[in-house]
């Protein structure tokens, strides 16, 4: 990994994630790619999000894939994730946005919440700089911040919405995901089951199996499932099923959960005929 300083705000904020991520071994890749706006990266479509992870060498790693993921939209999310922005890099950006000072008056110009400007003539001319600086820095972060949380909003509502449409088998686990918590053994048996079908893969069982405790073991299983873009809620119901047919509890729970999905989906279609 690059031992220098990352030279702007873009770069710092990509080191920033891989670091809460523990993934900065990846972080030359992404530098070599061009693939340094994290912030368009976490707006980016599944295929496009998919694509530099093939150019950064991290989807070999599925696990490293959700780990980053996850990081991103937390960091996204956190409305102080620029609050420790070195010194240089925040000067050298507010340079780029600021006037050439060989081209304004030896006035001082600070913005207002209103956005008007308002001249201060009695300041020395290194503090009127500052004081500029300062002023157009809060402005953009605060500008940065509001759209930041317009696109979060809108981002979250139409994936939620993509995401019923086109897998709404995931949903077979409302009312049941603590039960599968808390009372089931999802290992050994279960996962081989689930490998020998290609719902999972050998790394994911590598990850699932480090937790100490059954009930971190059985949400990592969990959302592994409920993550995948393809419907696998189904299959799991047949490999429990079969994998713990001595366990009455276990057989109860699978047959409450496969008769929700079939009340869903008669719901569905019944729904369906109406709109036709």
């Amino acid at each position: 990994m690059s031992t220098n300083q990352p030279p702007n705000l873009q770069e710092w904020q990509l080191h920033c994630v891989l670091k809460r991520a523990s993934l900065l071994q990846y972080y030359d890749n992404f530098i070599r790619q061009g693939e340094c706006n994290v912030l368009q990266l976490s707006e980016s479509e599944d295929n496009e999000f998919k694509d530099v992870m093939e150019k950064v060498g991290m989807s070999k790693k599925s696990i490293h894939v959700r780990q980053f993921k996850n990081t991103l939209l937390e960091w996204v999310k956190d409305p102080g994730k620029d609050t420790h922005v070195p010194s240089y890099i925040t000067k050298a950006d507010i340079s780029t946005m600021s006037p050439d000072p060989s081209d304004s008056k030896p006035t001082a110009v600070s913005v207002s919440q209103s956005g008007k400007s308002s001249v201060d003539h009695n300041l020395p001319l290194t503090q009127k700089k500052e004081s500029q600086e300062k002023e157009v820095l809060t402005r953009v972060k605060s500008e940065k911040r509001k759209a930041n949380l317009k696109d979060e909003t809108s981002q979250k509502q139409t994936k939620s919405e993509v995401k019923d449409q086109e897998h709404g088998v995931h949903h077979d686990l409302t009312g049941y995901y603590d039960a599968l918590l808390d009372d089931t053994v999802l290992d050994r048996m279960v996962l081989d089951n689930l490998i020998s079908r290609c719902i999972i893969m050998i790394e994911d069982r590598e990850e699932i199996i480090k937790p100490t405790t059954q009930r971190e073991r059985n949400k990592v299983l969990l959302d592994i499932l409920t993550e995948r873009p393809y419907p696998t809620i189904h299959l799991f119901k047949d490999v429990l099923q079969e994998s713990e047919p001595s366990n009455s509890y276990v057989q109860e729970l699978v047959k409450k959960m496969i008769s929700t999905e079939s009340r869903d989906e008669h719901i569905s279609w019944q729904e369906h005929e109406i709109g036709e």
